[in-house]
């Protein structure tokens, strides 16, 4: 896909209580719709920005992400969202800046457990990763971003590895298979997907995921009750970063 010629960031969340916070600092606020799939648009700290919910699930976030980066072509994409916590370093409304984010469904589920590998892509002669690293540029402003502001910034924001597929919850064995061969900080649905989509149409992207309830085998219950506190986290660091974004781009 051609440069993005447009200084705009696209920012995606999986649910509207993820978004809606961040879309309620937006300046000169306007409302659309691309191929049904609607979407906000205004300025966010001085940064041009669109906003989109992609529905839970990996299939959702890709199907969005690709929609809507080929459409507008931004300059970069926001994920930004809640997770439930896998590392008990974690407290509730604690922030993830995604190093390395994994589809953990990825490959054979044998006896021993995940054999995580490459899968054939789209294109001739192109394997399909199972992990993406972020931009080099965003991460290293969101290092520098939570640098400045540390000594006063809570819940914490650090940096961590996001795992993601379509299971809500998982088993006890799931978890342990994942801690020893993966070791995540935070689980969820959604960002492994739009990363590879980032990554396969050449857009710098950066995932932010708040961790909710603890990672589980029937989260339903704890995920209610934690979720908004999360989800606002995740959304008030997401508007703080735009603004460090904005500032970095004058």
């Amino acid at each position: 896909m051609p440069a993005s010629t447009h200084a705009l960031t696209l920012i995606l969340s999986a649910m509207p209580s993820e978004i809606r916070l961040i879309e309620a600092q937006i300046r000169g606020r306007r409302a659309g719709r691309l191929a049904g799939f609607p979407y906000e648009t205004g300025r966010l700290r001085g940064r041009r920005v669109v906003t989109a919910v992609t529905g839970v699930g990996v299939t959702n976030g890709a199907m969005v992400a690709a929609l809507f980066v080929h459409a507008f072509r931004p300059a970069e994409v926001v994920v930004s969202g809640t997770g439930s916590r896998f590392n008990p370093r974690l407290r509730t409304g604690d922030t993830v800046i995604s190093t390395k984010t994994i589809h953990h469904a990825a490959g054979s589920l044998t006896d021993g457990g995940m054999v995580y590998r490459k899968v054939r892509g789209p294109l001739a002669g192109q394997m399909t990763h199972w992990y993406y690293r972020p931009d080099r540029r965003l991460l290293k402003l969101a290092r520098a971003s939570v640098a400045v502001n540390g000594a006063t910034y809570q819940p914490k924001v650090l940096t961590g590895v996001v795992t993601a597929s379509d299971f809500f919850g998982v088993s006890d064995a799931k978890i342990a298979d994942m801690k020893a061969k993966l070791n995540p900080d935070i689980m969820e649905m959604e960002s492994a997907a739009i990363a590879q989509v980032c990554t396969q149409l050449g857009v710098p992207h950066i995932v932010f995921r708040a961790g909710s309830n603890r990672t589980q085998s029937n989260p339903g219950e704890d995920y209610r009750q934690l979720g908004q506190t999360a989800a606002a986290a995740a959304a008030r660091w997401t508007v703080y970063f735009v603004g460090c974004l904005a500032e970095a781009k004058k």
